[in-house]
């Protein structure tokens, strides 16, 4: 969900098996659990990996996003309270901060953190699966979005979320999700086709979750 696993990147047991303090056989079977929702596949030879997206269905995905976290947005701002806005503003913060320091995977991680902590604001008990399942199937692009020179990683649209939260306008914090939503999808379409995609993991910071 994050994006710390990049687009056809194929996943090893061994490693997450370290990463996690656990044998191989739980890894197993969480990755055969990914790939019947679809936010891994299998290969061929019998590997695991991420997927990666084409142009067409990243517009659909991002269609979709647009319709249910602007009403998970819109159903937030409604249940706003001081803590919430707060601690939205403290993430926002550690997210400007991830940018200005190009730490990759902090960005990526201040950046869900926040807009789940803004939709589980909404108490619904359907409109958060559905969240969950796309950013499954779409996190991984995000890692491209932080490597491509055209997306404007500035967070610009959170501070109109924010101001729609606090002046209590749903209609402000949704037009501020779906202006984030639109900007990264417009920056990362072009980026999908086969070539871009293979320049940018051609980058040394291929592997974000392990850090190697």
């Amino acid at each position: 969900m994050v994006g710390a696993f990049a687009p056809g990147q194929v996943m090893s047991l061994r490693k997450l098996a370290s990463s996690f303090g656990t044998s191989p056989m739980p890894v197993r079977d969480a990755l055969a659990r990914l790939v019947v929702i679809n936010a891994l596949e299998a290969t061929a030879s019998g590997s695991v990996r991420v997927p990666r997206l084409t142009p067409k269905k990243l517009k659909e995905l991002f269609a979709v996003r647009e319709l249910i976290e602007g009403m998970a947005t819109e159903l937030a701002c409604r249940n706003c309270t001081p803590a919430l806005l707060a601690n939205l503003t403290a993430i926002n913060e550690e997210l400007l901060d991830a940018i200005a320091k190009r730490n990759l995977l902090g960005c990526l991680s201040s950046n869900q953190r926040f807009h789940f902590t803004l939709y589980e604001a909404s108490r619904t008990e359907v409109v958060m699966p559905l969240i969950e399942s796309l950013w499954l199937q779409f996190g991984p692009t995000m890692y491209l979005s932080l490597l491509s020179p055209s997306t404007p990683w500035d967070a610009s649209a959170h501070i109109e979320i924010l101001e729609g939260l606090r002046a209590r306008k749903p209609a402000t914090a949704r037009n501020g999700v779906l202006r984030d939503i639109r900007t990264t999808g417009s920056a990362l379409a072009p980026a999908l086709s086969e070539s871009d995609v293979d320049d940018l993991l051609a980058a040394p910071l291929d592997d974000l979750y392990f850090g190697n």
